[in-house]
């Protein structure tokens, strides 16, 4: 009788100890870390303005697409792994307003890819041909943009006060990433507003200005990091006004600082780090 309340004793301890091991390894950083972990959801927004006719070396074109094309790396290397199959991360290339031409709209509908449309090994096929595919798409969108001149800029300031950012670039229970590549002189034709020294857009006419800001039309974009990069202002006193004044209207309307860059233009491998910085934080 005492072996047999010996060995039932034995097995009870092992069992405990079993189940205060597996509540440990639950609570270890790693198994928290994957049981937090969000799909990525990378949008990058591009300004389709005269910007891509400055005279810069190298072109802002190639800054641009060597910008694209680390970001599909990172994000590339980022979805492969024994998790593709269960991934659901995104990226997508937009332009807003829209571009008239047919081509240029054409050509942009193919710079995205969602992950939770694919299956099985159409997701590395996928992942294995975005890079180039954007790439080669974008430099087509420039070629012919800075052939036709047409310029239609990009209404930055529109896109979150109406919250069109809202729809597009933010997903429940996923690290929304904005990437915004212009020079940073945000305008749009149809859509100018003043209000005071408060303006929906940045000229060298409104930086000139003491107390210039752009206008605040909402809050609650505490869910979303945006990085301007490539800003490129024609002075360097232009440029001590201008990043500020981006990233108080961004802090403003509730990009918390962890979350917000505003670099100015740079070399490729430099622009790296930048991005290489933020994505890994």
């Amino acid at each position: 009788m005492q072996k047999v309340l010996s060995k039932i004793f034995s097995v009870a301890a092992l069992s405990c100890f079993m189940l205060i091991v597996s509540v440990s390894c639950s609570n270890s950083p790693k198994s928290k870390q994957n049981a937090t972990e969000r799909p990525l959801n990378i949008s990058i927004f591009l300004d389709l303005s005269d910007r891509l006719t400055r005279s810069m070396e190298p072109s802002q074109m190639s800054r641009d697409t060597a910008i694209i094309g680390y970001i599909a790396d990172y994000f590339k290397a980022h979805t492969l792994g024994p998790q593709i199959l269960q991934s659901k991360n995104s990226i997508k290339i937009f332009f807003y307003p829209t571009p008239h031409s047919s081509d240029i709209a054409t050509l942009a509908s193919e710079l995205s890819v969602n992950l939770e449309q694919y299956k099985g090994k159409d997701k590395r096929i996928v992942l294995e041909k975005m890079k180039t595919k954007f790439q080669n798409n974008l430099t087509q969108i420039y070629i012919k943009t800075i052939s036709e001149k047409n310029w239609i800029g990009c209404d930055i300031w529109d896109f979150f006060s109406s919250k069109k950012v809202d729809s597009q670039c933010i997903k429940k229970d996923a690290r929304n990433i904005l990437i915004i590549l212009t020079d940073g002189y945000l305008f749009a034709e149809n859509n100018k507003i003043k209000e005071g020294n408060s303006y929906s857009y940045i000229l060298p006419q409104t930086l000139q200005q003491k107390d210039a800001s752009l206008i605040v039309k909402r809050k609650g974009l505490d869910n979303l990091e945006v990085r301007i990069l490539e800003v490129n202002p024609y002075t360097k006193e232009q440029g001590y006004k201008m990043v500020p004044i981006l990233e108080k209207w961004l802090r403003d309307m509730g990009v918390s600082g962890e979350n917000l860059t505003v670099a100015e233009t740079d070399l490729p491998t430099n622009t790296y780090t930048v991005i290489k910085s933020f994505l890994e934080q």
